[in-house]
C-alpha cells in the first residue's frame, strides 16, 4: 500500500514564532524564529526555514543638516546637526575631515556642542590656508544605534585687509639694565591672503622684523649705546603686506637707560 504524503515525509516539521517586535521609525527590534525539522526517512529534504532576524539587529540614526554652498575666510560658519531615531542610550558625536586631518587638532579649531534630543552645532571660523573645498564627515551613536552624514562646502578668500593681533597696546620699555634688546610678537590675521610680508617702514638702526611664520614675526630692537645715550623714545611703523592691501601699526619703545 502507497504511504501518506506525511507518511513519506516520516517526520514533524515544526516552526514557532516567538516575540517578533515591531518597527518604529528609529529601529527594527529583533525578532526571533524557533524551528524544529525532523527529516524525512528517505531521501526527500524536508527544508530549510530562514529567519528573518536572529538575536538583536544594529539599527540605524538617520543625520540631517544644513551647510551653506560657500564660507568666507575669517567669517564663522555654523552647521546645526539632528539625529533621529534615537535610542534610550546617550548620543554620541563626532566629526573629521579626510582632506583636512590637521583640523582636529590646529590651535582653532572647529567645535562640536551638544545639546538634548539629538541636537548638535558644530562651528569654524575657517583660515585664510583653508581656502578651496572642505567636506566634513559627522557621525552620531547611541548604543547599538549610528549614522553618519558627509557635508561638503567652499572656503573663499575673503576681501578685508589683514589686521595685527599683536602687539597690543602703542608699546613698551626695554629696561637696558636687565636686557640689552627688546623682542616684540607680531600677529596678523588674513582673510585675503594665507601669507603676509611684515616690514618696519624707515626704521631706526638696529630694529628690524624678523618673520617667523606666515603670518607672525619679531620685532627686534638692541639699541647701541650711543642710541641709548641720545634718545629715550623710539618710534616704530610695522607693515603687513598682503596681496593689494597694505596696513600699519605704530609702535613705541621707550628705553630706561642705567643711572
Amino acid at each position: 500500500m502507497r504511504e501518506s504524503l506525511p507518511q513519506q515525509w516520516g517526520g514533524l516539521f515544526l516552526f514557532g514564532l516567538a516575540g517578533f517586535w515591531g518597527r518604529t521609525d528609529s529601529q527594527l527590534s529583533s525578532g526571533v524564529f524557533l524551528c524544529m525539522v525532523w527529516p524525512v526517512r528517505h531521501w526527500f529534504v524536508a527544508g530549510v526555514l530562514v529567519a528573518t532576524a536572529c538575536g538583536p539587529q544594529v539599527g540605524s540614526l538617520k543625520l540631517s543638516a544644513f551647510a551653506p554652498h560657500s564660507v568666507s575666510v575669517a567669517h564663522e560658519v555654523v552647521i546645526p546637526l539632528l539625529a533621529d531615531g534615537t535610542g534610550e542610550e546617550p548620543l554620541t558625536w563626532d566629526w573629521r575631515s579626510r582632506e583636512n586631518p590637521e583640523l582636529t587638532t590646529r590651535l582653532s579649531r572647529p567645535t562640536l556642542s551638544t545639546y538634548s534630543g539629538g541636537r548638535a552645532l558644530w562651528r569654524f571660523t575657517p583660515l585664510a590656508t583653508d581656502v578651496g573645498p572642505l567636506a566634513i564627515e559627522f557621525s552620531a551613536q547611541s548604543g547599538p544605534l549610528s549614522g553618519s552624514l558627509e557635508l561638503g562646502f567652499t572656503i573663499e578668500s575673503g576681501g578685508d585687509p589683514p589686521q595685527f593681533r599683536e602687539p597690543v597696546g602703542e608699546g613698551t620699555t626695554l629696561d637696558l639694565r636687565m636686557m640689552p634688546c627688546s623682542a616684540v610678537s607680531v600677529v596678523v590675521e588674513s582673510s585675503s591672503s594665507p601669507q603676509v610680508e611684515l616690514s618696519l617702514v624707515n626704521p631706526p638702526p638696529n630694529a628690524e622684523i624678523l618673520q617667523t611664520d606666515e603670518l607672525g614675526g619679531k620685532l627686534v630692537f638692541c639699541p647701541s649705546m650711543s642710541q641709548a645715550a641720545a634718545e629715550t623714545i623710539y618710534p616704530l611703523l610695522i607693515q603687513a603686506e598682503a596681496g593689494p592691501h597694505l596696513v600699519r601699526k605704530s609702535y613705541v619703545i621707550v628705553l630706561r637707560r642705567s643711572l
